[in-house]
């Protein structure tokens, strides 16, 4: 509670400065949100089901939200305008389908579902989450359900979920190309956006996903994103169950943006220090 209020106040500090950028240069925003489910209090990945109706009736009401797919065409031609949004989710939980699908069609609000193929198969599940009675990821019936939704596109989150950079470059090449080649035969359709597990991402890492014949890929890198901005190195804005519709139209102003840029050099140095030191934890990315 106390970091959830003082981040909101460095960014009302910084909202002059956002607010200004974001109509010189208006740009995409990518939103990031993992998980939608009653019941996990304090989890930063998880956003409660009331909370995410405010959200999404917030977007359709003030933005112009986009899917994934038309809002990169709009970017690439120089079309984007004060306001678009995309969402996306990452890992492919089961209550994409169960909490946050039925918001979204309510609010006509497109997204993008980026799966792992190996937890679709459920032979493996995220690790941030201790096995019970209940199933943590969709199946791949409920993929094509999605699928089938409208303005819903599924994306690709890698094989197994690991921290890129960390695997000998013929293990990342196959985490990055098999699971578009599984997704798209499970869904019978092409699979042209990806996103890389707990944003890790070197150079490396955007080469593979550009040589698999991805169109685009997204990051953990947080800011809006411009007719310049790589393709394959997209920024988003994470989402949280703090976040108000104030926070959210804060967030998609830019004010958040110096403090999550904060945390992300930290993170991605983090990352750096593990790949350079060879060290090797469990691959299973905990984000």
């Amino acid at each position: 509670m106390a970091d959830s209020l003082l981040r909101r106040a460095v960014s009302l500090a910084c909202l002059p400065w956002g607010w200004a950028a974001s109509r010189v240069r208006p740009g995409l925003r990518i939103l990031m949100y993992h998980r939608v489910a009653p019941g996990l209090a304090g989890d930063q990945l998880t956003v409660h089901p009331d909370r995410f109706e405010q959200q999404m009736a917030w977007l359709s009401a003030n933005c112009r939200v986009r899917s994934l797919s038309d809002a990169l065409a709009d970017l690439a031609a120089g079309r984007t305008r004060r306001g678009d949004v995309v969402v996306t989710f990452d890992d492919g939980y089961l209550d994409n389908l169960t909490h946050a699908l039925p918001v979204l069609l309510y609010h006509k609000v497109p997204a993008t579902i980026f799966v792992t193929s190996a937890f679709c198969d459920q032979a493996l599940s995220h690790p941030r989450y201790p096995a019970n009675a209940e199933r943590l990821h969709l199946t791949w019936d409920e993929v094509r359900h999605l699928a089938r939704q409208p303005g819903i596109s599924i994306g690709s989150h890698t094989v197994s979920h690991p921290y890129l950079s960390r695997v000998p470059a013929a293990e990342a090449e196959a985490e990055v190309s098999n699971s578009r080649t599984l997704i798209a035969q499970q869904i019978a359709a092409d699979v042209p956006h990806f996103c890389y597990p707990s944003g890790d991402v070197t150079p490396r890492e955007a080469e593979l996903v550009a040589r698999a014949g991805y169109t685009a890929a997204v990051t953990v890198a947080p800011g809006a994103n411009h007719r310049n901005t790589p393709p394959h190195l997209l920024h988003r804005t994470e989402m949280t169950d703090a976040d108000t519709p104030f926070d959210l139209a804060l967030k998609l102003s830019g004010a958040y943006d110096p403090v999550h840029a904060l945390l992300h050099w930290r993170r991605q140095r983090k990352f750096a220090q593990a790949a350079a030191s060879n060290r090797q934890p469990s691959r299973k990315s905990p984000a």
